[in-house]
């Protein structure tokens, strides 16, 4: 448990407290989300339901002088809770992270690198080190650039089909990250238009000819 904190209002308290008794995806485990809670100094403990996955979520509560505190991880899941949906997902989150170090190649993501890991080993079974090396920026980067100039330097393949190629290479780094096989069988959230109607004659045609093997 993280032994830092931020301050939470009364309103917020209240706010989530009542979020928690309609909201299906967050549900509190043997604790209370109150006023009291805070005084007391008592853990919090959530169940996070992702996908058929319970993750256990326990934040560290006090209060001081009148204010109150809870574990600085909370502001992580605050807005899903009052908002009633897992926006924040494990496979979101990998996704918005692999795609902001590509885009922004000449920025640090040292510490959305750490929070992102921190998100991961709190909601899943994962071995910090491994994230360590498959989240590293540079090794994002460079990989993507290799494939990019493989996949580009291909004259056989058109302009949509390259970039699908890229796309769908890109969206299995991240489901290895996840570690989820599951993910490996569905399609990259960003696909045009067009990308999606290639990919349906593919697979239309991969149809046929197991028909035709049958």
């Amino acid at each position: 448990m993280s032994d830092e904190f931020i301050e939470i209002t009364k309103e917020e308290i209240e706010d989530i407290e009542k979020a928690l008794k309609v909201n299906s995806d967050y549900k509190l485990k043997d604790s209370k989300f109150n006023i009291k809670t805070f005084e007391k100094g008592s853990d919090i403990v959530i169940i996070q339901y992702v996908a058929n996955v319970e993750n256990e979520l326990v934040f560290a509560t006090k209060e001081e002088r009148g204010k109150y505190y809870i574990s600085e991880i909370f502001d992580l899941f605050k807005d899903n809770i009052i908002n009633g949906n897992v926006s924040r997902d494990v496979f979101q989150s990998v996704f918005t992270y692999f795609h902001d170090v590509i885009e922004n190649p000449d920025e640090d993501f040292s510490d959305e690198k750490e929070e992102l890991i921190g998100f991961l080993l709190l909601t899943e079974e994962y071995d910090e080190s491994q994230l360590q090396i498959d989240l590293d920026p540079e090794k994002i980067r460079q990989e993507y650039s290799e494939d990019h100039d493989r996949i580009y330097s291909d004259d056989s393949l058109n302009k949509v089909e390259k970039s699908l190629a890229l796309k769908e290479l890109l969206h299995m780094s991240i489901c290895q990250v996840v570690n989820d096989i599951d993910l490996y069988f569905t399609r990259p959230y960003d696909l045009t238009p067009e990308e999606h109607a290639f990919k349906n004659k593919q697979e239309e045609k991969a149809l046929q000819n197991e028909v035709q093997l049958g």
